[in-house]
């Protein structure tokens, strides 16, 4: 089984894909990391569609446009105590996110024409287009807007969408420090190898933010195929798939370092 993430870039030569696979190492089963050369969406689909039936795929994108499902009147809003005025325009997977202290940018409807530094969302929907045969996942909702994707989750789509810095914070239990940070860029890295993820190639810290996205992304596919993650949303407009059974209701910073007084 290949367990693909890929970090969508609004430059069309920039997607970046990494994939997983398992294998037994000496102190248990590993997940071994490999990187690719940046490329565009058709080079990163026949990559990933050369696997064939042994592909499961995480997206850092949004899969489709926002259905207006929380617009003002719905009685989706009531059902889940959105205050007057907030989540307007913004899907629901990505309203029960925010609600956690995971800020996602909002999704245009399919109506809205996307303006220019929207272009990265496009590039997602071309993504989904593109590997579309995968089948995107589109859990039984029963009611519900989140839940845990339990066994069998790849008969519902083996392509799904998922949201790096969420798979970090929910890794962690906390909000990490800026990914561009000493500190931020070593919670990261931890957090992937304290999953098992191997990288043969300089243990990840040779590694770019965005490649590190597309591993943190291949890691919500996995845990999408093993029955271990969870999602949040509505399968009819899209869902975002993360690698932890169940979310925090939120996702606060840790306290900042101690500091002496200055005399």
């Amino acid at each position: 089984m290949r367990y693909c993430g890929i970090d969508v870039s609004a430059k069309p030569g920039n997607q970046q894909l990494c994939t997983l696979r398992e294998r037994r190492g000496e102190d248990g089963p590993e997940l071994v990391a490999t990187f690719y050369a940046t490329g565009s969406v058709a080079e990163v689909a026949r990559t990933v569609l050369g696997f064939g039936g042994e592909a499961v795929v995480a997206i850092d994108a949004p899969s489709g446009h926002r259905l207006d499902l929380l617009a003002p009147g719905q009685p989706l809003r009531e059902t889940l105590g959105l205050p007057e005025g907030r989540f307007e325009r913004h899907r629901v997977c990505d309203a029960l996110l925010f609600r956690r202290r995971l800020p996602l940018y909002p999704v245009p409807s399919a109506a809205q024409a996307l303006s220019t530094w929207e272009a990265w969302i496009g590039v997602g929907f071309e993504l989904f287009g593109a590997l579309d045969s995968l089948g995107v996942y589109r859990p039984p909702a029963e009611g519900r807007v989140q839940a845990p994707v339990g066994s069998g989750a790849l008969a519902h789509g083996r392509l799904c969408e998922t949201y790096p810095d969420a798979v970090f914070c929910s890794l962690l239990g906390h909000r990490p420090r800026p990914k561009r940070t000493p500190w931020g860029l070593q919670e990261r890295i931890a957090a992937l190898r304290l999953r098992g993820i191997v990288d043969e190639d300089g243990g990840l810290w040779h590694r770019t933010l965005d490649e590190l996205d597309a591993c943190a992304a291949a890691f919500a596919a996995y845990a999408l195929a093993s029955g271990e993650g969870s999602w949040v949303g509505d399968p009819e407009e899209g869902v975002i798939v993360l690698p932890v059974p169940e979310l925090l209701d939120r996702y606060d910073p840790l306290p900042p370092p101690s500091r002496a007084a200055l005399a």
